[in-house]
């Protein structure tokens, strides 16, 4: 039923409209509505609007709709991101990259920090007790659909994309180059072989003086949703240094590395190869066998909320201290208050500078060692660089102890020292310091400070119990798709795959909803949305502005999705103001409609 909205009413009729809530009970059985109706005009002109909708919805009131209780619990607000820590040259391209597409400062500094540390780490080790420590950072950001993730992404990789644009062409001729070497060099070989009859004392020197052509490294330097085992093969016959970037992060751990058989070897293949450990791949089938040291991998993968805390609860990642790895953020959306402004970025001298000084790292040729492994020069600290980074890494291990600060994230405050050191080296390589110096160590412990607050703040998602996080992706999916009335058959034929493992786990989630009062049901088959609460969000959801054509920096680089309801973690985190007014009409429209449609269902 469309409701018509009265903007005002008058004193008398809001006199009987209040005399008529306590005729009713109306406010005696629902006192959380009760409480938006007295303080809203509007909610009191609706409901004195007629005699038929007043008794509607004493129907529907006579037995009372719970108010849904949160899933999840709510996510306190996050810091502000240290942009300053990251200098001129990296702060101001995400200075650039949140004016022209309107992301959250931590979206857009996580893009070019990870971006930074991928054309950085070929160039450069730190050094820790005399053990090196390779630059790769790993990061890991949430941000709902539609938060223009895709657009930041794509500025900050804007040289590294062009670089492999390159390598991509070059390799055409490259590869044809090769193919002319090697099938010369079959030939040669196949013609000394035939000499070995009548003079075999002389094919062995002739077969050592002939040199075998090498295959040029395949073209790729970044990844977007590999397996453990296609990042192997890409980094043994590619090239040595390379980045996993990933604007849909839910792909990658969605896809073949998500399958439980897969799951340990994948977590502990990234893991080892964050460490810079040497990859060794063996293929006895088919007869392959090969290593290689030196490689070096930074990753930034982007989830979806969602899919965020399913992988920030996984027991596993957590145990095998992959997470622990990750430089971990949640920033705020702004979706609703990124009206259209003309920006112009690629014509930005933030944005340009840091282009350049990318380009000039992805092409600069790293140092390799006799064997023609990468071996990039250590950043030595400085005597006073090392003072400071001591009293930081003093300070995260005394707040791991028992009843400290940091025990709630052992593992990765564990990690804290190592990537605080590495978040340096990168800002000295991009910087071009031979050195890590006391600025560099502040600076650099500002922003480890920051993300272990982060962690810090998401520790109470994480530690989620399954069944609530899966009854929170139920909703979420149930929402989007616009499933307001279902029934449990149809919902174990249709629904998502999670929910169709079994009845038995279906049930178990319908349950959980309904005792949060997500879902109302009175015979436990037939299920509706509780109106209370998708009426409420409908009611405070910013409206939708048109853009002109001329909005391509906001929007390039974003896909085409349906939109996701917030989760409660989300919607707490939302700037958007949600006014009483909005809140009580809505529900009481809702209410009345419910009611005139015969109660509950």
């Amino acid at each position: 039923m469309a409701v018509k909205l009265i903007k005002s009413a008058p004193r008398s009729t809001q006199k009987h409209t209040a005399a008529k809530h306590r005729e009713l009970g109306i406010l005696d059985h629902n006192p959380d509505l009760a409480d938006l109706i007295r303080d809203d005009e509007h909610a009191q002109a609706l409901m004195a609007e007629s005699e038929a909708n007043l008794q509607l919805l004493e129907a529907s009131l006579r037995t009372p709709m719970q108010l849904p209780l949160p899933l999840l619990p709510d996510l306190e607000a996050a810091a502000p991101y240290p942009l300053e820590a990251l200098g001129n040259l990296l702060g101001g391209a995400a200075e650039a990259i949140i004016e022209a597409v309107q992301v959250p400062d931590t979206l857009a500094a996580q893009s070019v920090l990870m971006a930074a540390a991928m054309a950085a780490q070929a160039h450069g080790n730190t050094q820790r007790a005399g053990q090196l420590i390779p630059l790769g950072l790993f990061g890991l950001t949430v941000a709902e659909s539609g938060d223009r993730k895709s657009a930041a992404d794509s500025l900050a990789l804007s040289a590294h994309k062009a670089r492999q644009r390159d390598l991509l062409e070059n390799h055409k001729a490259e590869a044809k180059e090769y193919r002319n070497q090697r099938d010369a060099y079959q030939k040669a070989r196949a013609a000394i072989l035939e000499k070995s009859k009548s003079a075999p004392d002389a094919v062995a020197a002739e077969l050592g003086n002939l040199q075998e052509p090498i295959e040029p490294p395949l073209p790729l330097i970044i990844a977007e949703e590999p397996t453990l085992e296609g990042l192997h093969k890409s980094l043994l016959r590619g090239h040595a240094s390379q980045g996993l970037f990933s604007d849909e992060g839910g792909q990658f751990f969605g896809g073949h590395a998500s399958k439980p058989e897969n799951m340990l070897k994948s977590v502990a293949g990234l893991s080892k190869l964050w460490d810079g450990a040497p990859i060794t791949r063996t293929r006895a089938a088919e007869g392959e066998s090969a290593s290689r040291s030196g490689c070096r991998l930074s990753a930034h993968l982007m989830l979806q909320p969602i899919v965020a805390q399913a992988v920030l609860g996984n027991p596993l990642m957590q145990g095998q201290g992959f997470l622990a790895r990750f430089l971990i953020a949640w920033p705020q959306s702004l979706a609703g208050s990124r009206f259209y402004r003309d920006a112009a970025p690629t014509k930005d001298i933030r944005l340009t500078r840091y282009w350049k000084r990318m380009a000039y790292l992805l092409n600069l040729e790293p140092q390799r060692d006799e064997h023609n492994e990468l071996a990039p020069p250590t950043l030595h600290l400085a005597p006073d660089a090392l003072e400071a980074w001591i009293v930081e890494h003093d300070a995260i291990e005394a707040a791991l102890g028992h009843g400290g600060d940091l025990q709630e994230i052992k593992p990765t405050a564990a990690k804290g020292g190592e990537n605080l050191l590495r978040i340096a080296g990168v800002l000295a390589v991009v910087e071009g310091a031979n050195s890590i110096t006391l600025d560099l160590v502040k600076r650099a412990g500002k922003l480890m400070r920051w993300y272990l607050s982060e962690a810090l703040r998401l520790t109470n998602p994480a530690k989620a119990e399954q069944r609530l996080v899966d009854a929170q992706r139920l909703l979420d999916w149930l929402q989007a798709n616009g499933w307001h009335t279902f029934d449990a058959r149809k919902l174990q034929r249709e629904g998502p795959r999670f929910v169709r493992k079994s009845a038995k786990e279906r049930d178990a989630l319908l349950i959980t909803l309904t005792e949060h009062h997500q879902l109302l049901t009175h015979d436990g088959k037939q299920y509706r949305l509780n109106p209370l609460a998708t009426m409420a969000t409908a009611a405070t959801k910013p409206a939708t502005h048109a853009l002109g054509n001329g909005d391509v920096s906001a929007t390039a680089g974003d896909k085409a999705s349906p939109a996701h309801a917030q989760s409660p973690c989300v919607a707490s985190l939302s700037p958007t103001p949600t006014p009483a007014n909005q809140q009580a009409v809505a529900t009481v429209a809702d209410v009345a409609e419910l009611a005139k449609n015969g109660g509950g269902l």
